[in-house]
């Protein structure tokens, strides 16, 4: 649940981010064509310099018309100019862009306003079809001596083409940032939706839960009233009848320990409580509750406990559901006639290990981390018993509030080995038995 509230805020968090960088590069983008509008103006501007000296060289001492119209028509090559003309200082053109236009008047105000100034001009004007228009003009002088005055034009719409590579990097900029939005957006959505179906999912698993769990009351009473009634030492089928219902019983409450536990886990009220705790105390209830079913299917077992009481720090609840599972499992898997061990030493210093390895089918190494991660069982599993695939990842889950977690080895056909380690606690458990005490160093049952 932690989790999923920690990618809940990260996501928006950077949505906000993305949102504020949306709002950076729309503001850069008005300054980003501004600068390249500039730098059109400016370019326009030096061509008009360069080409008024140039036009200077043709018109004295001497007019040549062919090198006039010649600079003229390579100035309006430009895409970016909409038209170039040189007039002399009564204001008739002497070379235009537009052949039809040479030998006329050039009457327009900025016409007479670039001839009447001694120095460039900048005019805007609207044109036709309501463009905006920038008129660039230089003097054409010789000496001290003015010949005419040469102009370029450049409009909004010849402005495009060299404004589109500006345009097109922050089309594709604002469509990626887009798009980083959009897909966070999904991505919360998504995310929410999740937690909507985690939540619905909780709720029906704690109501189908409670349900099982009126359901084995019942069960227990009912055995409990049966056994009253007719002991079974009157009957010694009757006797193992009894002993299948026990086992079915328990095994029914594991799977619902399991299930409430994992729908507690993820719906973040999973809460453990740690006390010092004498682990072999823990291991040897798990290991009786399966005596039966081991004798029923002739498993050789084998018990080796350290003598020490060896105290953790660990919720009771917790441990006993990871015993239970990881014991269970072993049972159930080792086919008849196997062998089981179980080891609980202190292999390392200041730390405890238990181990459990069973005979069987064995794990595939691609199968081994999905079974403590995912709510998976393999096909070896699969065909050996049945089960929902919750029992190792609760397990693991659990060892990793401990800050411990389940260690698996596996030899196909052969064997597998689950075991983990907590830390040695210097506190005393409640009801610790003294040392030498602790239980029978080893324990072998045999069919």
């Amino acid at each position: 649940m932690k989790t999923d509230k920690l990618r809940e805020t990260a996501v928006n968090v950077s949505i906000v981010f993305s949102a504020l960088v949306f709002l950076l590069i729309l503001g850069a983008a008005r300054l980003m064509l501004n600068d390249a509008r500039k730098s059109v103006f400016e370019d326009t501007r030096l061509r008009a310099e360069i080409s008024s000296k140039m036009a200077g060289k043709a018109m004295f001492p001497k007019e040549d018309l062919f090198s006039l119209h010649f600079l003229v028509n390579s100035i309006a090559l430009d895409k970016a100019i909409k038209y170039a003309v040189v007039a002399d200082q009564t204001g008739k053109i002497r070379s235009h862009s537009d052949p039809d236009k040479i030998g006329g008047q050039d009457e327009s105000p900025e016409a007479a306003a670039a001839r009447a100034s001694a120095v460039p001009l900048m005019q805007s004007f609207k044109g036709p079809g309501g463009l905006e228009y920038f008129y660039f003009s230089e003097p054409i002088t010789v000496g001290k001596r003015r010949l005419g005055t040469l102009a370029v034009a450049i409009n909004s719409e010849t402005m495009k083409y060299r404004l589109a590579a500006t345009k097109h990097k922050l089309v594709i900029i604002f469509i990626a940032a887009l798009g980083a939005m959009g897909l966070l957006l999904e991505i919360r959505s998504l995310l929410r939706r999740e937690q909507r179906s985690s939540a619905v999912k909780s709720a029906m698993v704690h109501t189908v839960s409670h349900e099982f769990n009126n359901a084995l009351t019942v069960i227990d009473a009912v055995i409990f009233l049966l056994q009253e009634t007719e002991p079974e030492k009157n009957d010694p089928a009757r006797g193992g009848l009894y002993r299948t219902l026990a086992y079915e019983r328990k095994s029914l409450k594991n799977y619902v320990k399991n299930i409430l536990s994992e729908a507690r886990m993820e719906a973040g009220r999973f809460k453990i409580e740690k006390k010092p705790l004498v682990f072999c105390d823990l291991v040897s209830g798990a290991v009786s509750v399966m005596e039966e079913l081991m004798r029923k299917k002739k498993i050789s077992f084998t018990l080796d406990m350290t003598q020490e009481p060896l105290v953790v720090n660990a919720d009771f609840e917790a441990m006993a559901l990871v015993l239970s599972n990881l014991v269970g499992n072993a049972v159930k898997y080792t086919p008849e006639n196997g062998r089981i061990a179980v080891r609980l030493a202190a292999e390392k210093a200041g730390q405890i290990t238990f181990r459990i390895e069973n005979s069987g089918r064995g794990i595939t190494a691609a199968d081994l981390e999905k079974i403590k991660t995912e709510f998976f069982r393999t096909g070896e599993g699969q065909a050996a018993a049945e089960g929902f695939g919750l029992g190792l990842k609760i397990c693991n889950d659990m060892l990793l509030l401990h800050g411990s977690s389940l260690e698996i080895k596996s030899e196909m056909g052969k064997n597998v080995c689950f075991c983990f380690s907590l830390p040695v606690s210097a506190e005393k458990a409640s009801g610790a038995l003294p040392p030498g005490k602790a239980g029978p160093k080893s324990r072998e049952q045999l069919p």
